[in-house]
């Protein structure tokens, strides 16, 4: 049984799609990505599974069980947003271990060591990685 489910998934406002017949099935222990342009609905598909957006459309199944109506506080996922609400003082590991710990569910993955672009690691400080000339130089763009 997959650990995240989603059911054609979609968002929609008044005048605009977000998220249209979103389906996927996220086994336990994988690592996926969201890839696409900006505006494509990549930030609204994960601010539904985190609930905090509701869908218009379909169903978010955590573990089989239907957690679409579920409120955030209740579903035990967590949403690491980019750099305006990291931790300034803490490392990059530091600040996506921070939710895992304070939960006690730190993994083996703990010491792994992520690559951001040549030259950094999951051990640089948040001020290395994203100062916006050291952004711009790893990741190509603003």
């Amino acid at each position: 049984m997959p650990a995240l489910t989603l059911e054609r998934l979609e968002k929609r406002y008044p005048g605009h799609v977000a998220a249209s017949s979103v389906s996927l099935s996220v086994n336990d222990g994988e690592f996926i990505s969201l890839l696409g342009p900006s505006g494509c609905g990549k930030t609204t598909v994960l601010r539904m599974v985190a609930g905090l957006i509701e869908p218009t459309g379909g169903r978010i199944l955590i573990d089989g069980r239907d957690v679409t109506a579920l409120p955030t506080n209740k579903r035990n996922i967590g949403l690491v947003f980019q750099s305006y609400a990291l931790f300034p003082h803490m490392s990059v590991f530091e600040n996506v271990a921070f939710g895992l710990r304070r939960h006690e569910v730190l993994t083996p993955y703990a010491g792994l060591v992520y690559d951001l672009g040549e030259h950094y690691s999951a051990y640089a400080s948040y001020t290395d990685i994203f100062q916006p000339q050291n952004y711009r130089d790893t990741s190509g763009r603003y």
